[in-house]
């Protein structure tokens, strides 16, 4: 059962394999660093969203745990190929899920529940979710998928907009800083979609990449703690004043705006609570 118990055996666990990465080597204690500090803000993230969603005690506590493990691969990627990059290395969500599983680290939870996040957390960096995948999986995951944004968002433009910047190969994905932007980025995001990773060149092409990133939210809170944020607009003052970039910002800008004023549907509400119901509670 996903108890309050769980969640604190859970979290200890996770203190204690993060600490089994320190290193002398600066970039490496830089990068650890980072992911366990964005793994414990996007668990905030996620209970922020979950509290505007009305999730009860019980869905409130999977969603942690799922945000928990969502990047606990990340921290043996980059020790074994000092790169953030799954294509230049490994898929991180599917070594999350290897770990999870070889380590036992879900043994306390019933079969169905550990199941569940496993899937969760695998399908976390999917371009696409499955669409054959049950409500209860496809609700919980846009959850994570939307607080992971959310606190990405954060650690990209604290990095951006630092005075005297140390570059960070591993947060520019190793993208050169040249000038202009790619045609076909520009043309994802008029389109209103995001943006195709094969179509990056260079830094400005990434920083748009990640504005392109609300057209994949789902939840009205999501949109509304980006706007409160800011974040979109912090990234536009680190691009190019061009008419391209100002276009992109115009179509994005009346997008979150729009989505802002929405009521949270049904569609956003999580229907079918029998399956938490049945195991998430004490």
């Amino acid at each position: 059962m996903v108890n309050e118990q769980t969640i604190d055996d859970l979290k200890k666990w996770f203190t204690t394999y993060v600490q089994t990465f320190a290193s002398k080597d600066i970039a490496v204690r830089q990068n650890i660093q980072l992911k366990e500090e964005h793994t414990k803000l996007v668990c905030k993230e996620i209970l922020h969203l979950g509290h505007q969603l009305e999730l009860n005690a019980g869905e409130l506590r999977l969603a942690e745990l799922t945000a928990l493990f969502h990047d606990i691969g990340r921290f043996e990627q980059y020790a074994r190929y000092s790169t953030f990059v799954d294509g230049k290395s490994v898929n991180h969500a599917q070594l999350g899920v290897k770990i999870l599983q070889e380590k036992d680290v879900l043994s306390q939870l019933d079969n169905s529940v550990r199941d569940l996040i496993l899937r969760i957390i695998a399908y976390h960096n999917r371009a696409v979710l499955p669409a054959e995948e049950n409500t209860t999986c496809l609700f919980f995951s846009r959850l994570l998928r939307d607080a992971d944004k959310l606190d990405i968002w954060r650690v990209v433009t604290d990095y951006y907009r630092q005075i005297n910047k140390k570059t960070n190969t591993a947060l520019e994905l190793g993208l050169p800083d040249t000038i202009g932007l790619s045609d076909a980025v520009v043309k994802d995001l008029l389109a209103g979609r995001i943006v195709d990773i094969k179509h990056l060149k260079n830094l400005n092409d990434l920083k748009l990449l990640q504005v392109g990133w609300v057209y994949d939210l789902n939840f009205t809170p999501s949109f509304q703690r980006l706007n409160e944020k800011g974040y979109l607009d912090m990234i536009r003052t680190v691009l190019p004043k061009t008419e391209g970039v100002e276009m992109i910002f115009t179509a994005v800008t009346s997008f979150l705006i729009r989505e802002c004023a929405k009521k949270p549907s049904s569609a956003e509400r999580l229907n079918d609570r029998s399956f938490v119901s049945d195991h998430c509670t004490p």
